[in-house]
C-alpha cells in the first residue's frame, strides 16, 4: 500500500493567522447541480473520493476544521453546488466553485477520528485516499444510532442588545455595545457557515430591538444545537479589562451578580412579554431546571471559547463564570454568553471598534466553538 500522509483530526488545526476579513455577510440562493462526477466508496482499509473536472490543471489539499479541502483549478467554474453523502470515514462531500479564480473546491467532511490521507491527480481526474491512522477499516466505523440526531448542525448567534437597548456605553462616550457586537457576530456567523458547514441563525442582523425572551424563543423554535450570545463589558472602574465567558447558573460572586443585573436590564422593556412577567420567579425556576440538563455541555463550551479568546487575542483572563442571565433562561440547548472586552476601558475600546480586531475576536470564538464541536461529536462516537 502506498504511504499515506499523516493527518490528525483530534482537534481543529491551528492556523498561523486568521483569514482575511470577509467584509460582509453574503446571502443568496444555493443551486445544486445534477450528475456531478463525484464518487465516494470504500476500498480495503481506505475511503476513496474521486471524480473529474474538465480542464483540471492542478491539485492542492488543506485541512479546515474537520474537513479536507481540495483546491481544483480549471478553466471554468461549475454553475452551482453539488453534494454527495459519504461512506466509511467520510460524512459528506461538497463541490462548489472557487471563490477567487476559475475551478472548483471540494470539501470532504470527515467523521471525528484520526486519519491519514493521500491525494493525486491523473489528467482531469482526482483521487483522495483517506485511512484511519491506526489501520482500522472504514467498515468498522459505525456511528452511534443517536449520532445523526445529536450532532451539532444549527447554531444561534445572538448579537447582544440592539435598537432601543443600547447596552453598555464606552470610555469615550461615542460608542455603544449594540453597534460593536454586530460585526463580530456577522463575522462569526460567516466563519461557522463557511468552515464548519453549520446552519447559523442570527437573532438580529441590524440595529433592531429584540426582547431577551424573544431571542431564546427563536433558538428553541429553531431546534438549535448551540446558543452563543455576544456582548461587550462595562464597569465603573475604567481600569477593568479582559475577556470572560458565562454559562447559566446562580451567580457565584457579587461582580457576576452585578453584571447579570446590567445585562438583564433589557428584560424590563422586553416587547415579547407582558409587563407583569418581569421578575417572574416561576419563569426563573423553570428556566433553571431546563438549563440544568445542559449545564455540563454549557460549561465545556464556555471553557473552549474562553481559552480560544486568550490564545488568539492575548487578552487578560477574567475566567469562566456562572451568572443568571435572562437571555439564557429556558434554553433547550448548551448556551453561553461571551464578554469579549470592556468598552469602558480606553485601550480596549480602541480595539473593540477596530474592524480588524472585531474579525480576530470572531475568529477566536469560532475556534472555540469548533473545538467544542470536535470534542462533543467525538464523544458520541465512543
Amino acid at each position: 500500500m502506498r504511504r499515506l500522509l499523516p493527518l490528525l483530526l483530534i482537534v481543529p488545526v491551528v492556523l498561523a493567522e486568521p483569514p482575511e476579513p470577509v467584509g460582509e455577510v453574503i446571502s443568496g440562493e444555493v443551486v445544486f447541480t445534477e450528475g456531478a462526477e463525484i464518487e465516494v466508496y470504500n476500498e480495503d482499509r481506505l475511503t476513496i473520493v474521486e471524480g473529474s473536472i474538465p480542464g483540471l490543471d492542478g491539485l492542492a489539499v488543506r485541512q479546515s476544521g474537520s474537513a479536507l479541502v481540495l483546491d481544483l483549478p480549471a478553466p471554468e467554474s461549475p454553475e452551482g453546488f453539488s453534494e454527495e453523502r459519504g461512506v466509511g470515514f467520510v460524512d459528506r462531500v461538497l463541490l462548489r466553485p472557487r471563490r477567487d479564480r476559475p475551478g472548483c473546491e471540494l470539501r470532504v467532511l470527515l467523521w471525528p477520528g484520526e486519519y491519514s490521507y493521500r491525494a493525486e491527480r491523473h489528467g482531469e481526474g482526482y483521487r483522495l485516499e483517506i485511512g484511519d491512522l491506526y489501520g482500522s477499516s472504514p467498515a468498522e466505523l459505525i456511528p452511534d444510532a443517536n449520532f445523526e440526531r445529536l450532532r451539532i448542525r444549527r447554531v444561534v448567534i445572538d448579537p447582544g442588545h440592539g435598537g432601543e437597548h443600547i447596552g453598555t456605553g464606552s470610555w469615550s462616550g461615542r460608542n455603544y455595545e449594540k453597534h460593536e457586537v454586530l460585526p463580530i457576530s456577522l463575522y462569526l456567523a460567516r466563519m461557522l457557515e463557511h468552515h464548519l458547514g453549520l446552519e447559523v441563525i442570527l437573532t438580529r442582523s441590524d440595529d433592531t430591538t429584540i426582547g431577551l425572551s424573544g431571542r431564546m424563543l427563536m433558538a428553541n423554535r429553531a431546534d438549535a444545537d448551540l446558543f452563543v450570545s455576544v456582548h461587550l463589558n462595562g464597569h465603573s472602574n475604567t481600569h477593568a479589562h479582559g475577556a470572560e465567558t458565562f454559562y447559566l447558573a446562580e451567580a457565584q460572586n457579587t461582580e457576576a451578580r452585578a453584571l447579570a443585573q446590567l445585562e438583564n436590564a433589557d428584560f424590563a422593556l422586553d416587547p415579547d412579554l407582558p409587563p407583569e412577567a418581569a421578575g417572574d420567579e416561576l419563569s426563573l425556576i423553570l428556566g433553571s431546571l431546563i438549563q440544568n440538563e445542559y449545564l455540563d455541555e454549557s460549561q465545556r463550551l464556555a471553557n473552549c471559547v474562553q481559552e480560544s479568546l486568550l490564545d488568539y487575542l492575548g487578552c487578560f483572563d477574567r475566567g469562566v463564570k456562572q451568572a443568571n442571565f435572562h437571555v439564557m433562561r429556558e434554553a433547550q440547548m448548551p448556551s453561553i454568553l461571551v464578554e469579549v472586552g470592556f468598552l469602558t476601558n480606553e485601550t480596549e475600546e480602541a480595539l473593540l471598534i477596530d474592524p480588524a480586531y472585531q474579525h480576530e475576536a470572531a475568529y477566536a470564538i469560532y475556534r472555540g466553538i469548533a473545538r467544542f464541536k470536535e470534542e462533543y461529536e467525538r464523544g458520541l462516537m465512543e
